[in-house]
């Protein structure tokens, strides 16, 4: 093997190193958010509670159209998940457990309410339901995504 065939794979490792490096330094700066939380004496997966804050935006976006199905994904992914939060949520801070059932109370009363209000009038409780979840999930350093604006 010649000079420049031991130096080049010297050169290929030196650079996926510093390609490496910099993928490494990118991002936040600060710790990467948990891939399990404690809540409630249960240990929950960061996904699952996301999946939980995602269904109540897609909720949310079928309230304008189609009530019923909102109903079904509201109580099918994200209402027991809710319930969760906000008991891990009264060690931390029992006015934040308060604020996020009283939300999860109002999209309740709507979906059983006979006639259900207007599509408009749930996507709107939903969105503040979402918007009480993600500052809920937050305390706990779990990060979700804010609903997409109509």
């Amino acid at each position: 093997m010649g000079p420049e065939m031991r130096v080049l794979p010297r050169i290929v490792t030196g650079a996926a190193m510093v390609v490496l490096g910099a993928g490494a330094a990118c991002g936040s700066g600060g710790k990467p958010a948990p891939v399990v939380v404690a809540l409630a004496g249960q240990t929950v997966a960061t996904t699952k509670l996301q999946t939980i804050a995602a269904g109540i935006c897609d909720a949310a976006r079928q309230a304008t159209s189609d009530v019923g199905a909102a109903r079904q994904t509201f109580f099918g992914t994200s209402h027991d998940g809710i319930h969760l939060i906000a008991r891990g949520l009264q060690d931390k801070d029992r006015a934040a457990s308060a604020t996020l059932l009283e939300a999860k109370q109002k999209v309740e009363a709507d979906f059983n309410a006979s006639p259900p209000p207007p599509g408009p009038q749930i996507t709107a409780d939903l969105r503040k339901l979402a918007a009480v979840t993600r500052t809920s999930l937050a305390r706990f350093k779990v990060g979700a995504e804010a609903c997409p604006t109509p």
